[in-house]
């Protein structure tokens, strides 16, 4: 058990710098689009390597992140069915979703992998006059998907072994949703007292 809880503690690790990682490429990206704007209005010129870099600091973006996010409890998840699902069962509803993530998260990790292993062999650069090898933002992209399956079968484990999935509390409070028949009673109580009526007490008649 120790041993697995300093995998998870590594894992969190491994996201949280990716985090950070991910926050300075988002300052990069800001930068040299507003001084890309700034060269355009007032120089009449474009940075060579503007729109290239652009897309390649989105693509780390989008998966540097995510892994973290997941930690986090920030991606969004529809809780309808949850409402309606006791503790055990939300428990086992979110292990078969988890799964199935990391199942797709593994495959497109395996795949990227070896996409960026052949961009290596080949020497493949860009089409832009940088000719950028192309290895190196695929590498960061490959990197950010292999940080999701580990932060998904990292999570797996914590369902299996009863920690909490998220860090935060909001991400936690989700394993503490009310069921739906109290959620529909304070709706209903809410309406009431929205009309200028009190809302009847319980096993009070209402008036």
């Amino acid at each position: 058990m120790h041993i697995l809880r300093l995998f998870l503690r590594g894992v969190d690790g491994l996201c949280r710098w990716a985090a950070y990682a991910s926050a300075a490429v988002l300052a990069a990206l800001f930068v040299l689009g507003f001084v890309e704007i700034l060269s355009r209005k007032l120089l009449n010129y474009s940075i060579p390597i503007a729109l290239e870099y652009s897309s390649y600091m989105l693509a780390i973006l989008m998966f540097g992140g995510s892994a973290w996010a997941l930690r986090e409890g920030g991606h969004i998840r529809v809780t309808l069915l949850f409402q309606a699902l006791g503790p055990k069962a939300r428990r086992g509803v979110d292990f078969g979703a988890t799964l199935f993530a990391f199942g797709i998260a593994v495959f497109l990790a395996r795949a990227f992998i070896g996409f960026t292993a052949g961009t290596y062999r080949r020497g493949s650069v860009s089409y832009f006059p940088s000719e950028t090898p192309l290895a190196w933002p695929q590498t960061a992209v490959a990197f950010g998907i292999t940080l999701i399956s580990l932060a998904l079968f990292a999570r797996l484990i914590r369902l299996v072994i009863g920690e909490a999935t998220e860090s935060d509390a909001a991400g936690s409070a989700l394993e503490n949703l009310e069921p739906a028949d109290l959620r529909l009673e304070d709706a209903v109580a809410g309406l009431a007292t929205e009309d200028g009526k009190a809302a009847p007490e319980p096993g009070q008649a209402p008036s």
